[in-house]
């Protein structure tokens, strides 16, 4: 009868570090993003491309992201200087550019610099630039 306690020993205490290894993994959080602000500087933009067709006009609504929340109001306080400098990313823009290409990442990327360019801060206030609506006609 004593050589069976310790043999249930054995099975019994990897048997509990098992399980509270189980539950701790259940309770600890899930990995979260970082956490960023969004600045939307207001209407659509539209405006015409560079083409020989004067008609030719695009428009999209872009939202940037910053990571610091006092940026946000920052922009807001420059928010004509950022509409200005996207209208002239925008109003480069060829017709070659927005039908064969399409690359709609390489003109936020292109937004992002012009509109940090034009505001003048000691760091950048814009991280990213994304299209919630892109039309060319």
């Amino acid at each position: 009868m004593k050589n069976v306690a310790p043999f249930r020993l054995v099975l019994i205490v990897p048997a509990i570090l098992i399980i509270v290894m189980l539950v701790a993994a259940c309770d600890s959080a899930p990995p979260r993003l970082p956490t960023t602000y969004t600045y939307n500087p207001g209407a659509a933009f539209t405006t015409n491309i560079s083409d020989p067709d004067p008609r030719r006009v695009v428009k999209c609504i872009v939202i940037f992201e910053v990571y610091d929340e006092a940026a946000v109001t920052e922009l807001a306080d420059h928010n004509y200087v950022i509409r200005n400098a996207v209208l002239s990313v925008l109003g480069e823009l060829t017709l070659e550019e927005l039908t064969l290409n399409r690359d709609l990442q390489d003109i936020a990327e292109r937004m992002v610099e012009r509109v940090n360019e034009a505001i003048i801060s000691h760091y950048e206030l814009i991280v990213a630039a994304f299209f919630t609506d892109f039309v060319l006609s």
